[in-house]
């Protein structure tokens, strides 16, 4: 039976009862983990090379940067909810397919449309097409992320997160690297379209073969019965068998409870009302200031986001500690996104660089070699001095990044920032799955916990490209393009130092 002592984590409540997870071999963390390499490659292949090469390809220089946003935010924002919500259908799994496991299931699926989606996109030829297979893959890919980040911290033990973490560091890594060498190697834009279709294909394709091996690697190996959500519903289940009354089938539109329902008709009248309100200053001209587009896909992009926390049972006051890494995470990853997804901008209009794609894959190779350094090490080191410790060290190297970006566009001194990034990305990384693993709020709800843990990886990536785009191209146009990467890069600097400081809210992880 289920008890309240205080496990090895120090964070036993009524919403987190102490339970018993076994030990893990290396092998078993190995085979939870491998599926994130194939997320990592296929994921660094497209957003550092293929979509900004893609991009490029299709509309030219003068609009690439609003392109490759409306490419973009479209499916980042479906992300923001598709993650939690597969992650809380996962929790609630029932019935027949719980005997597959409650997240092998949503792997399996996810992944085979994330494929055809990825057909869909080596196909596209305009971007109105992209954009749309693009929100299709954010939304498979999600399908199966959400169930699979799960599984971390419900099968291992909490003396051993730190190590897991630092496998999944490792994972990335490698992942990372294949990724970008794999699309930095066969797409150059600078060839004609029938050559770099061709080529566009290859890249895609072995991206999906990639995807398809590995998921099935991790759903043959992961023993989910062993898992703490699957022993907790056997408590309950046993504790708590069905009535008549409780098994009786209703109709599924009176299953939705009503608080889910009213969260939903409120976000959307705010939402409306909000674009009314923009949409009505914007026709009077008032104080002669115009609200663009791009801001007004911000603003109700973030009314639908704390919507969406509220639907999926996020509350700061009651869970402050997760709320602070929500936020910590959020700002590091707006910092690494806004340098992230100009990146290969950045090596064609201020470093000058002739085969950018090239220039990108060999920055992002640097940065994946260094972070072998750290995140391994970094993942174990946080087991036994501290998570917060290696959050500030991580902080500071990457603020670090963004000065030497803005100070110098140098193609040795840029390559040579790039190994700093690593040692920085590589220790938060690490760390990251460790830190969130440790707050969760409920054994219950691992998998929709983990999903609004995720949207603050999504968010950053529907306002970094919608805030950096309109900046990036109307410098280009004015004549200066280096002053535009330099406010973007001083922007992530400040995201950066924001993160860093944030750690240190985080009252249940003491250092």
């Amino acid at each position: 039976m289920s008890t309240l002592e205080q496990d090895s984590a120090g964070f036993v409540t009524p919403r987190r009862p102490a339970i018993s997870l076994p030990k893990l071999r290396w092998t078993q963390m190995l085979a939870i983990s491998i599926f994130y390499l194939a997320l990592t490659f296929h994921w660094a292949a497209l957003g550092l090379i293929i979509l900004p090469s893609q991009v490029f390809k299709l509309v030219g220089d003068a609009d690439k940067g609003v392109a490759l946003a409306f490419v973009v935010v479209p499916g980042a924002f479906v992300s923001l909810f598709a993650n939690p919500m597969f992650g809380a259908l996962s929790d609630r799994t029932r019935g027949w397919l719980a005997t597959w496991g409650r997240r092998r299931p949503y792997i399996v699926m996810g992944t085979l449309v994330n494929i055809g989606a990825l057909i869909w996109m080596a196909a596209s030829r305009d971007i109105l097409s992209l954009a749309i297979a693009y929100a299709v893959v954010q939304f498979s890919s999600n399908a199966a992320q959400a169930p699979f980040h799960a599984l971390l911290p419900d099968i291992v033990p909490a003396e051993q997160r730190g190590t897991a973490s630092g496998v999944m560091g490792l994972l990335q890594t490698f992942g990372t690297i294949g990724g970008v060498i794999i699309a930095g190697l066969f797409l150059d834009s600078s060839k004609p379209l029938p050559i770099y279709q061709q080529e566009l294909w290859l890249t895609y394709g072995i991206i999906i073969v990639i995807l398809l091996v590995l998921m099935l690697v991790t759903i043959l190996s992961v023993h989910e019965r062993q898992g703490a959500s699957a022993q907790l519903a056997a408590l309950e289940a046993a504790a708590n068998p069905p009535s008549v009354a409780q098994t009786a089938r209703r109709p599924w539109f009176q299953r939705i409870p009503r608080p889910i329902v009213l969260n939903v008709a409120m976000t959307l009248i705010v939402a409306g009302a909000a674009w009314g309100i923009m949409t009505l200053w914007n026709a009077l001209n008032i104080a002669n200031i115009q609200i663009n587009s791009n801001v007004e896909q911000v603003i109700l992009e973030i009314i639908a986001t704390i919507g969406l926390l509220r639907l999926f049972d996020f509350h700061p006051r009651r869970d402050p500690d997760f709320a602070w890494v929500l936020l910590t995470r959020l700002v590091m990853m707006l910092g690494i996104y806004t340098i992230q997804t100009y990146l290969l901008f950045y090596m064609r209009d201020a470093v000058g660089a002739p085969h950018p794609e090239q220039q990108t894959t060999n920055f992002t190779i640097i940065v994946a070699l260094t972070s072998l350094i750290s995140a391994f090490v970094v993942g174990w080191l946080s087991d036994r001095y501290g998570r917060k410790r290696m959050v500030y060290l991580a902080g500071g190297f990457m603020a670090l990044v963004g000065l030497i970006f803005i100070l110098s566009h140098s193609l040795p001194i840029v390559l040579a920032a790039g190994a700093i990034f690593g040692l920085g990305y590589g220790a938060y990384q690490s760390v990251d799955w460790a830190l969130v693993a440790d707050v969760l709020p409920s054994h219950k709800n691992y998998a929709r916990d983990m999903g609004v843990w995720n949207i603050s990886l999504s968010l950053p990536g529907v306002v970094a490209p919608v805030i950096g785009g309109p900046i990036i191209d109307s410098f280009v146009r004015s004549g200066h393009p280096i002053v535009g990467y330099q406010v973007l890069f001083a922007m992530a600097i400040v995201y950066c130092l924001i993160g860093t400081v944030a750690v240190r809210y985080v009252r249940g992880v003491k250092k």
